[in-house]
């Protein structure tokens, strides 16, 4: 309960963040050739099959979501948000997006749904990896710092 109070208060406190942030990241951003996307081919391949399969319905065939996404619908819920670099997922940590996609975002007032019965942990990994593949290089190495702080929590 504590952990999902925690990953609520973060998913809110980041959905503030919109594209001017990311702008002004990569108008900012440096390049560090150090932090490198190590990515094998087969998982990408992978990636890109899975996300097809299970996400392109919702957050677009590149990733791009939907259109509308930062502004509540009918329901009152937010529609799926692009997952390309051009939202806010590089924000959150792998094992924050690796949670979401396994548990959905149903008790956090959000539409998706749980992936944990229908895709295993390493084809969770494999997605992951096709979407931050879509990162552009300075949004990859600014998560790539937040995640490597988190993991070493």
């Amino acid at each position: 309960m504590k952990r999902l109070i925690v990953i609520t208060a973060v998913s809110l406190v980041l959905a503030a963040c919109d594209a001017d942030d990311i702008t002004k990241l990569m108008q900012g951003g440096e390049v560090n050739s150090s932090i490198e996307r190590n990515f094998s081919q087969e998982q990408l391949a992978k990636g890109a099959i899975l996300f097809q399969k299970n996400c392109a319905s919702c957050h677009g065939d590149q990733g791009q979501g939907a259109v509308s996404w930062q502004k509540r619908n009918k329901s009152g819920k937010f529609p799926a948000p692009p997952l390309n670099g051009t939202g806010h997922t590089w924000h959150h940590s792998t094992d924050v997006l690796k949670y979401t996609i396994r548990n959905g975002t149903g008790k956090i007032g959000g539409n998706m749904p749980a992936f944990k019965d229908k895709i295993s942990n390493s084809e969770i990994d494999d997605v992951l990896v096709f979407i931050k593949d879509k990162w552009p290089q300075p949004l990859y190495q600014a998560w790539y710092r937040t995640d490597e702080m988190a993991r070493k929590k």
